[in-house]
């Protein structure tokens, strides 16, 4: 096997990695395999270093995580920008895995970025957004052009999107 392998979640040896891992840690690995983004972040970690304890596999979903909310916060705060001409600072706070905290720790202002899938980890990376501009600037922020009232992050099989509640609608994606 190499990296190049097509992902296999069938692959017994992988599945036993993941049940392995959804012992030892806060998440459930096995449910993100329905994220094609997902499956491939996890296989390439198996294939590249094999049924890893998980505390070595600990540190690479805490950079996951990392990443995909820094490049979603990045992404809305150019949209917060242009949308309120407000340069807010929102940052994406990180702790490595510790024995306390196995899975190390990833928060966008108040709320905990916990996912896997990488739409998953956008959408918490919205709520996180949110959380802050409604308690520092009492700024709701993104709203919908049709209905004008705050937009809500939803984790959808297409990705991370703003809906409006109010007309049952997605608006825009989120990243």
């Amino acid at each position: 096997m190499t990296s190049d392998t097509p992902p296999d979640p069938q692959d017994e040896a992988f599945r036993t990695w993941l049940r392995t891992l959804s012992e030892e840690l806060d998440t459930d690995p096995d449910s993100a395999l329905a994220s094609q983004d997902a499956l491939v972040f996890l296989w390439s970690a198996f294939v590249d270093n094999g049924a890893m304890p998980s505390a070595y596999f600990a540190p690479l979903l805490s950079a996951h995580r990392l990443a995909h909310a820094q490049q979603a916060v990045t992404a809305m705060l150019k949209e917060v920008h242009a949308d309120t001409g407000r340069r807010p600072d929102v940052p994406v706070r990180h702790s490595p895995p510790t024995e306390r905290e196995p899975e190390g720790a990833v928060h966008v202002g108040p709320e905990p970025v916990q996912g896997i899938n990488p739409a998953g980890i956008h959408t918490e990376a919205a709520e996180g957004l949110q959380c802050l501009l409604a308690d520092r600037y009492r700024l709701v922020w993104p709203l919908c052009p049709d209905h004008h009232v705050g937009l809500h992050a939803t984790c959808t099989a297409s990705g991370a999107v703003w809906t409006c509640s109010a007309g049952n609608h997605s608006v825009r994606s989120i990243v």
